[in-house]
């Protein structure tokens, strides 16, 4: 798979979400990632809506089917979209 977000394409182990993860929340934290959805209701609300919806993102964008079997990756990618998604 080819993420646009780069760093999406580097993760595959549990460890390597882990830091993408830490690197999202200290971007969060010292304003160089902007956020649409700020309280943990709306981010896990948003979260629960990208994933339902995702099979345009994967048509549209990275032009393949959502795979059947998710990898660490589109965990990361369902974090990174429920920052923005609205």
């Amino acid at each position: 798979m080819n993420w646009p977000d780069r760093e999406l394409n580097e993760i595959q182990t549990r460890q390597d979400l882990a830091r993408y993860l830490k690197k999202l929340a200290a971007s969060i934290d010292d304003g160089s990632l902007a956020v649409e959805n700020p309280s943990t209701g709306d981010y896990l609300d948003a979260a629960g809506r990208w994933t339902k919806s995702m099979d345009g993102f994967f048509k549209n964008i990275l032009k393949e089917p959502v795979p059947e079997n998710p990898d660490w990756a589109i965990v990361a990618a369902i974090f990174r979209a429920a920052l923005v998604y609205e």
